[in-house]
């Protein structure tokens, strides 16, 4: 019984996939302003734009992108917010847990953490501790659209075939914040937590509504 629920979910799954291909959806409008427009100025913090090389660009394959530091009296704290217009495919937006050991960054543990609620329902985002060698990150991402944050890349899968099922945009951001965890990693979460908990209301302004 539990390999045909399994096989059923899968099928309702790539029925899914197949059906967002199909219906022709409502084209996804372009965000309220470009990203390079997001603010370079986080609470106290300032930034400086770190973009990528033209090869990463392609790889990644966002509309319209941001990589930036901001700097301040506290670690450094780098912001990318990647922006598609069409996630129809459902493979668009690649995952960090997926593309950290790429990168030569292995998780050394994963979890859950909650920026606030809405509405009393949690928002939840992904909590990563990466290393490489002796150093230590923090990593937080989510994924947001439609006034929506999801942790879980199912969760996000599945809210895009709904979306196209019901023939509204299939348009979504990645955010993704790292930090140093040198000191320590509950500091460097709480870090992370804050600036994230700053950021989202405003990145919710860039996306369409």
């Amino acid at each position: 019984m539990t390999s045909l629920r399994i096989s059923i979910a899968a099928m309702l799954l790539v029925g899914g996939i197949f059906a967002t291909h199909s219906l022709r959806p409502k084209i996804a409008a372009v965000p309220h302003w470009p990203l390079r427009e997001f603010p370079s100025d986080i609470g106290l913090a300032h930034s400086e734009d770190r973009p990528f090389e033209a090869q990463i660009v392609r790889a990644v394959g966002a509309d319209d992108y941001i990589n930036r530091v901001y700097l301040g009296s506290t670690p450094p704290i780098e912001l990318y917010i990647g922006y598609y217009k069409d996630q129809r495919s459902g493979e668009r937006i690649h995952s960090p847990k997926n593309c950290l050991p790429g990168s030569g960054w292995e998780p050394v543990h994963a979890s859950r953490v909650q920026l606030g609620s809405e509405n009393g329902v949690p928002l939840l985002v992904n909590g990563y501790l990466v290393a490489q060698g002796p150093r230590r990150n923090m990593v937080l991402y989510w994924y947001q659209s439609q006034g929506r944050i999801v942790a879980s890349e199912y969760l996000a899968k599945f809210l895009l075939i709904t979306d196209g099922l019901k023939n509204r945009p299939t348009d979504g951001a990645m955010v993704r914040i790292w930090t140093s965890a040198a000191d320590g990693e509950a500091s460097a979460q709480a870090r992370a937590v804050d600036f994230a908990r700053r950021v989202y209301p405003k990145i919710e302004e860039f996306l369409p509504d």
